[in-house]
């Protein structure tokens, strides 16, 4: 087993290890600071590029642990009540179609490109929410991701849009959530230099 292989498979479960405390915590608190449409939209997209990478012989492994986490997450959080929906929640699912649209016209390459363009719409509902309510232990949680995401992206066996366009953009998304989860600390760190 290649060093490469070791890093893809280090970032699927590392992937899907990090859901384990964001279901603890929607379980224990309700799912305060999260968002059902978001989990249940990135669900969706999650397993859209899972498959359109497994097509392409691609770095999947994270993309499958992110989309069993998400479908757990959201029928979890469905279940809390935590299900709002509103207009860019559909905009979000008319995305999604595209995406499938994309797919069967165009192929599983480009499918992988507008998939990850739309995870990433598909995240706004989450950072609105996180920045609402910004928890640090929330923010770790993204830190976390950003570490499996690294693992992938170095786990690509070449620089093509297969092996590391999904990991190399979520790389920069997670490490935005986890900058929001922290921004108070953030805010009080910058103050405190900036007054020097």
């Amino acid at each position: 087993m290649e060093l490469h292989d070791i890093l893809r498979i280090s970032s699927g479960v590392l992937a899907l290890l990090m859901y384990v405390p964001f279901v603890m915590r929607a379980l224990k608190d309700g799912g305060e600071g999260q968002s059902f449409a978001m989990w249940a939209l990135w669900a969706v997209l999650d397993t859209t590029m899972t498959f359109s990478l497994i097509v392409q012989g691609g770095n999947f492994l994270l993309t499958a642990g992110f989309s069993i986490g998400s479908i757990v997450l959201a029928l979890i959080l469905l279940a809390k009540g935590r299900a709002t929906w509103s207009w860019f929640e559909t905009s979000i699912l008319v995305l999604v179609m595209v995406c499938l649209t994309v797919w069967k016209v165009s192929g599983p390459k480009m499918a992988t490109i507008a998939t990850t363009a739309a995870i990433l719409i598909a995240g706004i509902p989450g950072a609105i929410e996180l920045w609402r309510h910004p928890q640090p232990a929330v923010g770790r949680l993204w830190g976390g991701y950003a570490i499996a995401n690294l693992l992938a992206l170095f786990g690509g066996h070449s620089w093509t849009i297969e092996e590391r366009l999904a990991p190399g953009v979520f790389v920069l998304q997670t490490l935005f959530m986890f900058a929001i989860g922290y921004r108070r600390h953030l805010a009080v760190l910058a103050r405190k230099y900036l007054t020097l």
